[in-house]
């Protein structure tokens, strides 16, 4: 005989294949209450109502039939009973579909504003501690701050070229002497005028080589920029500075991003970097869903528009997305690079699973695979292939139009 179990909000009930009610155990009346064991059950374990039901069939051949794996696993492994899973179950659609007639058949007196308001009471609950539990993961913590890094680096990059545009009034041979935007807004921010630069000052700030402080006093002298004030040098400066500041933050973001690498994905850290790692985490959604992504997926994270488009016109899928910015693919031959991304998306994706459920450090022995899987590739494909001719398709030489009632005319003429 097969027995179907169904959770509810109230309790559980063990049905037989035509969905006909056999017995039921009922949660305590208390939401609380009823909510933790909903949660305990949800995370497959055996609690005492579903230990009541099941010995309510004891010394009869049965079958205990559910929809959760880990659960029925746990049932057989604790109870000693025989369990299948059947997903999705149709009698369990058609108990939680008439619940309601169910519930009034083992709790009578129940009223429906009553029974509609103890289930409004226990999905809310519920939703509370999943949206808790969900904001408590460390590395959602880990997708945040890398949409903030990205964020900084759009506003870095507007704030950068706006500093640069308004000092090239004043000074605008600097623009092209200084090419980094953290040491240029730094420049502006610490010294204003032009006339206030000397080799002193310039060597005492950070990133400026010796030969970029000898350029730039080079142009001090003959620069063909305006004049300005004080004042107008005054606000130019305090947007100088608050760019440099957040060249700051960024790099406060990156160490907090690399810290939290180590901690929640040790083995994607160890395999390809914390920047990295972490933006296919991001990519991805969590550690957790990365772990569930094969391979194939993983290799192409961040290409979501090429792909598309490949789809759409029939061009070649691309080989690579994010996982592209590693320097052993995107300093390999290009013949080369599909298969070496090829080669990393398959050991990430062994070590995000690993970091998701087991925490094991084995980075080191993925690290020693990948090398020797990327030696076998260059020596295997040393030389480019062999360029294929594309395939040119005839032209259909298409008929003429008839000549219509004009050309007729003119014939006839």
């Amino acid at each position: 005989m097969r027995i179907y179990l169904a959770e509810s909000a109230f309790g559980v009930f063990a049905l037989d294949q035509d969905g006909n009610l056999l017995a039921s155990s009922l949660w305590p009346e208390n939401v609380s209450s009823a909510v933790e064991k909903i949660i305990q059950l949800q995370e497959g374990g055996v609690v005492e109502e579903l230990v009541n039901l099941v010995d309510k069939f004891k010394g009869q051949d049965v079958t205990f039939v559910l929809e959760d794996d880990l659960l029925a696993r746990n049932l057989r492994d604790k109870m000693y009973v025989k369990v299948e899973i059947e997903k999705p179950s149709g009698v369990a659609k058609k108990f939680r579909m008439a619940l309601r007639d169910y519930v009034n058949r083992v709790r009578s007196g129940l009223s429906e504003s009553e029974f509609n308001e103890f289930l409004w009471e226990i999905n809310t609950q519920l939703t509370r501690i999943k949206i808790k539990e969900e904001g408590e993961k460390r590395d959602k913590m880990i997708v945040q701050a890398v949409f903030s890094l990205d964020d900084i680096d759009n506003t870095l990059n507007l704030f950068s070229t706006r500093v640069r545009e308004w000092y090239s009034l004043h000074f605008p041979e600097l623009d092209k002497v200084v090419s980094s935007h953290q040491a240029f807004v730094q420049i502006v921010g610490e010294l204003g005028l032009r006339s206030n630069f000397t080799t002193e000052k310039l060597k005492n700030l950070q990133r400026l080589p010796d030969e970029t402080v000898s350029k730039i006093m080079g142009e001090v002298h003959k620069s063909m920029g305006a004049e300005i004030s004080e004042d107008d040098m005054e606000i130019l400066r305090e947007v100088a500075n608050e760019t440099y500041r957040l060249f700051e933050l960024r790099r406060e973001v990156e160490r907090y991003i690399s810290e939290m690498m180590k901690e929640v994905a040790p083995n994607v850290n160890g395999i390809i970097g914390p920047l990295l790692g972490a933006r296919l985490i991001s990519l991805a959604g969590g550690i957790n869903e990365l772990a569930r992504l094969p391979s194939s997926i993983t290799q192409i994270l961040g290409a979501e528009k090429a792909l598309f488009r490949s789809k759409r016109t029939g061009a070649p899928p691309p080989k690579h997305g994010v996982i592209f910015r590693h320097a052993e693919i995107n300093t390999a031959p290009w013949w080369q690079r599909g298969k070496i991304a090829r080669v990393y998306a398959g050991k990430l994706a062994i070590a995000a699973r690993i970091d998701a459920f087991t925490g094991e450090y084995v980075a080191e022995e993925l690290k020693e695979d990948i090398k020797r899987r990327i030696a076998q590739i260059k020596a295997k494909y040393p030389k480019p292939p062999p360029h294929k001719p594309k395939k040119i398709t005839p032209l259909v030489k298409r008929r003429g139009r008839a000549g219509g009632s004009k050309i007729r005319r003119k014939k006839e003429k």
